[in-house]
């Protein structure tokens, strides 16, 4: 054998497979990461519904006080042209008006959800508006969504919505090169390309950046002074390469999870030894009082996305009963069926979830992680608790359509984990509704002559029980009105199509 050919085509070979690889490799993640999310479901035709407009009066009906404290009763509530003109209890109500009956019912600003990513589903803005959510913080950011926000401005079906940039991150290694890959963040390597980026970001329209966890420290300091000076709010994560005190004074403002705090606090206390966790809760109780305190003084929001962290130690040891208690049919079959890369998965069943324990481990492993994934969710409850007592600015949002938080179902979710954390029925309202609007700028979360008419009209009082935000009887959304019946024909059009999407039975887990 000629040994230095057989190395010569060898070697060949090898830099042809390598170039193959690198060609086809990111050709198949895209493929599936489209597949993951959504863009192979069909899109449900939303001009088939039929929403009631023009002027529209709600008699007799009990109203959310501006401070969410109490419900002003027997108010008639006269809405024209999308918008409130007015309130009062003895209003005569004008000809060629629309009247519903409020008698009994309780009348609240629409909900909002102040995280959500619609990935490739706008079947997704149906189930928004069925739950009463008549505005979204989009924190996705491909360009489509800008579309997708003119378009519900100019009357298409959907929610109103704000919608942050693309993550900007730093690819310097494999594994942040695959985040930006899964997750379409831009990459920026230091500030001279971060400010061009946030430059280009501002003249696309965008509402506001959004800051990822790999973006390192000279692009971040850069990224929010530039983006500061444009005018645009800079909201996400806090990056890994930086310390708190970077983020007091960088211009941030908001944090886009209440687990970024926990995990800068964790960095900090380092390992959380097996059977130590309460030392780690004290830790946080001790260390919320000065966050609280910067997060005051730099007006910093935060949103709480409790559910979610709450749901990690049970994606992980009880997967099978949370997907039951969830509405999984709802939730594009893309992302629930998802996609296995290696020992890796995006989706939401066992095979695929995205929470899954590692395979391998050991029952002393799998007790170490369980201890570990209970007391992070009850250190995220902590936070809650401290900083919204000191008056942090606390804005719900879910993180949908992260396993398990179905998009529009998962607020309602949230809303009875912040209250079951500590705060009040109102507070959790004003997080929903008032805080959100105000941090978005937006001329809704209360009812208050000339704001926006995106309402939501309730059979139960959500100061008596929060669980009453799903008792929905009507939503009112961009000047159009949606009863039970439009709302629930919504509903059933989207699992019909995802039903007609699926490769997998999900039967198993629907409630009994």
């Amino acid at each position: 054998m000629n040994w230095k050919k057989w190395i010569k085509y060898t070697g060949l070979s090898l830099l042809a497979l390598m170039i193959i690889t690198a060609i086809v490799a990111p050709i198949l993640l895209r493929r599936g990461m489209n597949q993951i999310y959504g863009g192979n479901t069909k899109l449900v035709d939303f001009v088939q519904f039929k929403p009631l407009t023009g002027s529209i009066a709600v008699k007799n009906v009990n109203v959310l006080a501006k401070d969410s404290e109490y419900f002003m009763t027997s108010q008639t509530v006269l809405i024209q042209d999308g918008l409130i003109k007015t309130i009062d209890s003895t209003l005569v109500i004008p000809a060629q008006t629309k009247i519903i009956d409020g008698k009994g019912k309780y009348l609240i600003p629409g909900l909002i959800d102040s995280h959500v990513h619609l990935f490739k589903s706008p079947n997704d803005l149906l189930l928004y508006l069925a739950n009463g959510v008549t505005e979204i913080r989009e924190m996705g950011g491909e360009e489509f969504r800008l579309d997708l926000k003119k378009e519900i401005e100019n009357g298409r079906i959907g929610p109103k919505m704000w919608v942050a940039s693309p993550p900007l991150g730093t690819a310097n290694d494999l594994g942040s090169w695959f985040i930006s890959m899964t997750r379409s963040s831009i990459n920026v390597d230091d500030a001279k390309e971060a400010e061009e980026m946030i430059e280009t970001l501002f003249k696309k329209g965008y509402d506001g950046v959004k800051i990822y966890s790999h973006l390192n420290k000279e692009s971040y300091l850069a990224a929010t002074k530039k983006a500061k000076a444009l005018g645009m709010p800079i909201v996400g994560h806090i990056p890994w390469s930086v310390a708190l005190t970077d983020v007091w004074s960088s211009g941030q403002n908001e944090i886009a999870h209440i687990e970024e705090v926990m995990n800068a606090l964790r960095r900090n206390y380092g390992r959380i030894e097996d059977g130590e966790g309460d030392k780690f809760l004290a830790y946080v109780t001790e260390e919320s009082a000065s966050i609280a305190d910067n997060l005051l003084a730099n007006d910093i929001a935060v949103t709480t996305t409790l559910w979610l962290v709450e749901s990690f130690v049970r994606q992980k040891f009880e997967l099978d009963k949370v997907l039951s208690e969830i509405p999984l049919a709802y939730v594009n079959p893309g992302m629930v069926e998802g996609v296995k890369f290696g020992s890796n998965g995006f989706g939401w069943l066992p095979e695929t979830n995205l929470y899954r324990l590692p395979e391998g481990l050991t029952a002393e492993q799998k007790s170490g992680h369980k201890h570990f994934w209970e007391t992070y969710a009850k250190a995220a409850q902590v936070l809650i608790r401290e900083l919204s007592k000191r008056g942090v600015k606390m804005i719900a949002g879910t993180d949908a359509v992260l396993p398990p938080t179905v998009p529009g179902f998962s607020l309602h979710s949230e809303l009875e984990s912040l209250q079951k954390a500590g705060m009040t029925n109102a507070q959790v309202l004003q997080a929903a509704t008032a805080v959100a609007a105000d941090f978005l700028k937006s001329n809704t979360g209360k009812i208050i002559e000339g704001y926006e008419a995106n309402l939501v009209l309730l059979d139960k009082n959500p100061l008596d029980d929060i669980r009453h935000t799903k008792a929905i009887n009507t939503v009112f959304s961009n000047g159009k009105v949606y009863d039970r019946d439009l709302l629930d024909q919504m509903l059933a059009a989207v699992k019909e199509v995802n039903d007609a999407g699926r490769t997998i039975d999900i039967s198993q887990y629907e409630a009994k």
